[in-house]
């Protein structure tokens, strides 16, 4: 969901800012006998923002910022270890330009492997925190905030009538996060937020209240966007805008 009217590229630098990347993803996990996930495929396509901003910082043509949260190794690394893991993207650059928004490609990366690993889970026939806890045995980190989410949000025991229960984690900037919320749906399609708790361990801390902060002005940005926020894009730009 993308936004604007016609416009010529001059006003367009000068009026505002762009849009987040548009982003698609398709996710494939192989379990052996055991239901114990052996194998994970997660083909990204979409937008590269380097592409647009700063091309001089693409490697070979590639985007390594596309695969931040979801990385090897390094500040952005995927917190869940895969015996066979192959992570790939495959770039769309339309017309529309994207650039950096908060959490820049973490954010759709977290979305697109956290409701996998949920989905997982339940074709594993396997409770949503335990299914994650046995991929994290080598990310003590990771597995440090989920457990004090799930602890609080009080995973263990039943949800009360008509509450549904989901969490997360995901490492990135080489802090570590993860969230655990509390949610009904009315009519199918009216969501309300309960509750949702959060940890987060960002290494050194110089200014707690700061980090407090920034993590409730997170969940601000990530829930208005969510279910508040839209952009549609109309048409193409106008023939004066390609040759201005």
């Amino acid at each position: 969901m993308i936004a604007y009217g016609k416009f010529d590229t001059l006003s367009a630098s000068r009026a505002h800012g762009r849009y987040h990347p548009v982003m698609q993803c398709k996710l494939t996990g192989a379990f052996d006998a055991d239901n114990n996930l052996t194998g994970l495929h997660m083909r990204l396509s979409g937008q590269s923002i380097l592409a647009s901003v700063r091309p001089a910082a693409l490697q070979k043509g590639m985007d390594p910022n596309t695969f931040q949260g979801v990385a090897r190794s390094g500040e952005h690394a995927l917190g869940y270890s895969v015996p066979n893991l192959l992570i790939d993207h495959a770039m769309r650059n339309p017309h529309i330009l994207p650039g950096f928004w908060r959490g820049v490609n973490i954010n759709q990366n977290c979305v697109f492997m956290e409701c996998f690993m949920d989905e997982l889970a339940e074709a594993a026939g396997q409770d949503a925190l335990e299914f994650r806890r046995k991929l994290m045995a080598k990310h003590p980190r990771n597995l440090a905030v989920l457990n004090a989410v799930a602890e609080r949000i009080g995973w263990s025991k039943p949800a009360p009538q008509g509450i549904h229960r989901g969490l997360a984690q995901m490492k990135a900037f080489n802090s570590f996060v993860a969230a655990a919320a509390e949610i009904s749906v009315q009519d199918g399609n009216k969501v309300k937020v309960h509750r949702i708790v959060a940890a987060t361990d960002p290494g050194y801390a110089v200014n707690p209240a700061q980090i407090e902060r920034q993590v409730a002005g997170s969940f601000v940005y990530g829930l208005s966007a969510l279910f508040m926020q839209e952009c549609t894009v109309k048409a193409r730009w106008s023939a004066a805008c390609a040759t201005a």
